[in-house]
């Protein structure tokens, strides 16, 4: 019918679109991921007190390491590799906005000094205990505890 020949008009003309233009635009945006990573407040792991930030938990927009990495996945949480996976312009903006220090005001705003300490690195029953109270049970949630956006 009509409907189907207007979406396949569609699909055409984004498939024509210059690749070249988009391409440009994609490596830009990966080298800004970079960026966002290699910031001080993104250069550990927000969920234990490990160095690794190689993965992204893009409900939150924190950077993680692998082990943590996968205690969010068994929480079915949204889990991207930033050197293997290809975000979207959408999730490298919400990563600009966001990241560790963003999500620090806001997952830990009601932390004490000492409840806000990450748990060790591999400790796994404790950092899942610590992921869970953050952001499951939302234990020291304040969302006004996040910075005026910029």
């Amino acid at each position: 019918g009509p409907l189907l020949s207007a979406v396949v008009s569609v699909r055409k003309s984004l498939a024509g679109a210059p690749m070249a233009t988009s391409k440009k635009i994609e490596e830009k945006y990966q080298k800004m991921l970079k960026e966002i990573q290699k910031r001080p407040e993104n250069r550990h792991c927000f969920d234990c007190s490990g160095r690794g930030n190689q993965y992204v938990v893009l409900n939150y927009g924190v950077f993680v390491c692998t082990t943590c990495s996968g205690i969010h996945r068994e929480e079915q949480h949204k889990i991207k590799s930033v050197g293997m996976s290809t975000f979207s312009t959408e999730e490298i903006k919400a990563l600009e906005r966001g990241g560790n220090g963003t999500a620090k005001s806001i997952w830990l705003a009601k932390a004490t000094q000492s409840e806000g300490q990450p748990p060790p690195e591999g400790d796994i029953p404790k950092i899942r205990a610590h992921i869970k109270a953050k952001y499951t049970q939302r234990r020291w949630y304040d969302e006004g505890g996040a910075p005026p956006p910029a």
